[in-house]
């Protein structure tokens, strides 16, 4: 840990010039148009994002309308005979995986 410090303490600062010789501070800096690409790439990045948040929200909606669904036209099938049938009859609600029901 001590020759950490004295090497962090020991370093010597870069001199004022550190760019070859013939090279302009303007010539490596990305400039305007470096800035105008970043910003554009910035800007399709906060749109796509909220894209797909808005996808995933309404994916998530869908399925829980199908399964609010589902459970309504069971309780009903119920209530119409009485007794739940089974698993197995005719008669009897199936289980189902719902998983990819978002894709119809």
């Amino acid at each position: 840990m001590n020759f950490l410090y004295s090497l962090a303490t020991a370093a010597t600062p870069a001199p004022e010039e550190s760019l070859a010789p013939g090279v302009a501070a303007e010539d490596v800096t990305p400039g305007t148009l470096g800035f105008l690409f970043t910003l554009f790439v910035v800007i399709a990045i906060i749109f796509l994002i909220r894209d797909m948040t808005k996808r995933i929200r309404r994916v998530r909606y869908r399925e829980q309308v199908l399964a609010t669904q589902e459970a309504a036209q069971e309780s009903a099938e119920r209530d119409a005979s009485g007794t739940a049938p089974a698993k197995g009859t005719p008669g009897a609600p199936e289980e189902r995986d719902t998983t990819w029901d978002h894709l119809r």
